[in-house]
């Protein structure tokens, strides 16, 4: 496993905008689906084998006015159709879609989306899509999956879609991850510029700020997202077991402990010493022993496994976030 160091200063506090971190009550995302036909593939559709594919097909036809014998063909596929809506969407803009086949063709390679509505959770259609589909290229030696597609650009957008952010002269901010001490950070940055904004948290978890006089609501809006503040999150170890990637803070400590997995043992002890290969002092860090642990030369199952083994005793002092 490959490590890559990135120097910074020990300690150092890091600051980010609120934007980064939060938003505005009201600006949000809307997911919209649908489903459609898939034509133009080289023999690996599902239209031979799916009865919902074929009743499609002809359905397809039948509304251009073509009325006969039903077709069996392997070069058409059912799809299910995925897409996001930002918000202040407008009439005309275009938007990604995901394609993923719900029959059992075996590639959606090289075909193209006939036009296909999507909707809401409302039922409303919000957008027409359409268009050449183009499977993703994986390098190394993940298996690539060709049943799931994209149509960059390939959706139209059909209805505005607006956002109502303002409610009785107020605005709230939202947190991605909700943090009391990174709440009262951002409260008191708000009052601190704008004293007549009254922040305060309401008892849902958001941040209120009164819009104040005499300056216009994106002005106040802009100058909100802009404000630094210090996070301070807490520890967190994220294991990702597919491709190995584990990603921590620089300061998740591990306790005393001893973890031994296929004679390779590993004792983290109360020494006040140098971090050595095998041998840590009490409070290491997650850094010290995977960089420890490579060194030795561990694998990187070994390390998730022994991780897994510091988590479960209680010797790591952090959550444990495997996907």
């Amino acid at each position: 496993m490959a490590v890559v160091a990135i120097g910074s200063v020990l300690n150092a506090a890091v600051t980010v905008k609120v934007k980064d971190i939060s938003f505005i009550d009201g600006l949000k995302e809307n997911q919209i689906f649908g489903y459609g036909l898939v034509v133009g593939l080289q023999g690996t559709g599902d239209t031979r084998r799916s009865p919902l594919a074929r009743a499609s097909l002809k359905n397809l036809l039948k509304n251009l006015g073509m009325e006969g014998e039903e077709m069996t063909t392997a070069n058409t596929a059912a799809v299910l159709l995925t897409a996001r809506l930002p918000a202040f969407v407008r009439i005309g803009d275009r938007i990604d879609v995901t394609v993923s086949s719900i029959g059992d063709a075996k590639s959606l390679e090289g075909g193209i989306l006939v036009q296909s509505p999507l909707r809401g959770a409302d039922n409303v259609i919000y957008a027409a899509a359409q268009g050449p589909l183009s499977v993703p290229r994986i390098a190394g030696n993940r298996r690539q999956v060709l049943t799931v597609a994209r149509i960059s650009g390939g959706a139209l957008v059909e209805r505005d879609i607006g956002a109502d952010i303002v409610t009785d002269n107020n605005i709230n901010i939202v947190l991605k991850e909700w943090d009391y001490s990174l709440a009262n950070s951002i409260i008191k940055a708000v009052a601190g510029k704008y004293p007549d904004a009254k922040p305060e948290m309401t008892n849902t978890g958001k941040i209120r700020i009164h819009i104040p006089q005499g300056i216009s609501l994106p002005e106040f809006v802009s100058s909100i997202e802009n404000i630094e503040v210090t996070p301070a999150y807490k520890a967190r170890v994220v294991i990702n077991e597919r491709d190995g990637t584990i990603v921590t803070g620089g300061d998740v400590k591990i306790s005393e402990a001893m973890v031994s997995r296929e004679g390779l043992t590993v004792v983290i002890k109360d020494t006040g010493g140098k971090a050595s290969a095998s041998y840590l002092k009490d409070t290491a860090t997650v850094k010290e022993l995977v960089d420890s642990l490579n060194v030795i030369g561990a694998s990187t199952s070994d390390i998730i496994s022994i991780l897994k083994a510091l988590e479960a005793s209680g010797a790591l002092h952090s959550e444990l976030d495997v996907r």
